[in-house]
């Protein structure tokens, strides 16, 4: 676990992993240069439990600090888990004994429950379950288990780079899709973790919205890149050529559209989550689509997912 001036929910979370059925783990809690009472609070569950681990270091992100817990950890396999979410008690029991029964697979998660600010479960995620499945998701930029069901075997991690620190709102997805090249990954139909939706959370900023679409687009261009023999550029040694591919990947998304019509179904989501009645709302949300003109690219992406980063693989091979 990365924290960040996470004490908010600190506590809900270390406990639900200290309360883990499947207790043979060590639990790194990785202090990303936090000014809040973070440090005194991991200190607490350091005391508490011979398990617990402090990794204390300056403030770098999320990327590098959970590249530190790699490397500081122990196990064949990696649990993660964000600080302002929650583990079912049997997750690691079910992971476990589903990883131990399948030698092929390298990467598994879980479904998931979506939680509100205050705890309060408000709807259940389900997603796809075998390989190609959720490879295409990963591809097509569709749904995909959390970061904090994921649980990974560490050694495939390393060699296939770790986490990308320069793929810094994408790092999961870009580590997913390197894993996927290298074994399977697989989900359990089971609802084991919960996740929270909060304004703080870096995926919920709107200045993180186009950005981190962006940064999604990379990694699913640097798969198909690499997948048919061609440099990966968020592997080499030059960061401007990263930051030149990224912004390629931003002028092209927006000349096909991307970010306007993601941006209708965000404020649709608004207008139908801020009204207290299912029905109002769904009314609501679709008129606002139909207004935005967005409609039918929308529907488009839902169905059959987004087939725009293999066409920008191919047209970055002809460069």
């Amino acid at each position: 676990m990365s924290c960040h001036n996470a004490s908010r929910w600190l506590d809900e979370a270390a406990d639900s992993v200290l309360a883990q059925t499947f207790s043979d783990f060590e639990f790194l809690l990785v202090d990303d240069g936090s000014i809040d009472d973070t440090p005194a609070i991991i200190e607490k569950y350091r005391a508490l439990d011979s398990r617990v681990v402090a990794v204390p270091k300056k403030h770098s992100g999320l990327a590098d600090s959970l590249n530190v817990g790699l490397a500081r950890a122990r196990g064949t396999w990696i649990a993660r888990l964000d600080a302002d979410d929650r583990w079912e008690p049997e997750r690691l029991e079910k992971q476990m004994r589903f990883a131990l029964s399948n030698p092929d697979v390298v990467l598994l998660g879980t479904n998931f429950l979506q939680m509100n600010g205050q705890g309060v479960p408000m709807k259940r995620i389900r997603c796809p379950s075998t390989h190609r499945a959720l490879l295409w998701n990963l591809e097509h930029l569709q749904r995909f288990f959390p970061h904090s069901s994921a649980l990974f075997r560490r050694e495939a991690a390393l060699e296939a780079g770790s986490y990308n620190p320069w793929n810094r709102l994408s790092e999961d997805s870009d580590l997913w899709l390197r894993l996927a090249e290298k074994g399977k990954i697989a989900c359990l139909g089971e609802f084991l973790v919960s996740c929270r939706k909060h304004p703080e959370q870096i995926s919920n900023t709107k200045a993180a919205g186009s950005p981190q679409l962006v940064y999604g687009f990379a990694a699913a261009i640097s798969h198909f890149l690499r997948i048919n023999g061609y440099p990966d550029p968020s592997r080499g040694t030059d960061e401007g050529e990263w930051n030149d591919f990224v912004a390629w990947i931003d002028r092209r998304i927006r000349e096909e559209g991307i970010p306007d019509y993601h941006t209708a179904w965000s404020a649709a989501r608004a207008s139908y989550f801020a009204s207290r009645n299912r029905l109002a709302g769904a009314i609501s949300a679709a008129a606002r689509l139909v207004r935005s003109g967005q409609t039918v690219p929308l529907v488009s992406e839902k169905l059959f997912g987004l087939s725009l980063p293999r066409k920008l693989a191919h047209e970055w091979m002809k460069r």
